[in-house]
């Protein structure tokens, strides 16, 4: 995930938001994802000293979250160990 800052050709303005990417294994091509909209970066620097420093570690925080949560689980078996026939595991 990344802090993604969108400038507006009209208005100047520059708007923020986390994003995720990703590739499309459909169309081949690679994809965002808007997690979360932050505001525009006028407003936000009312609140915080340095938004986008904020946010970009924000949003490394949260992959780094995702990455946790889809991590793969590993685990090993003695091959010495057998089981009784027709004894169910428990949880």
């Amino acid at each position: 995930m990344f802090l993604k800052k969108a400038n507006n050709r009209k208005t100047g303005c520059t708007y923020l938001s986390i994003v995720h990417g990703y590739h499309d294994p459909i169309s081949h091509s690679s994809r965002t994802k808007t997690i979360q909209s932050l505001g525009y970066l006028d407003e936000l620097e009312k609140i915080y000293d340095n938004p986008i420093a904020h946010f970009s570690a924000l949003a490394k925080e949260m992959d780094v979250e995702r990455k946790k949560e889809n991590a793969a689980y590993s685990f090993s078996i003695n091959k010495q160990t057998r089981l009784p026939v027709g004894q169910c595991h428990q949880l």
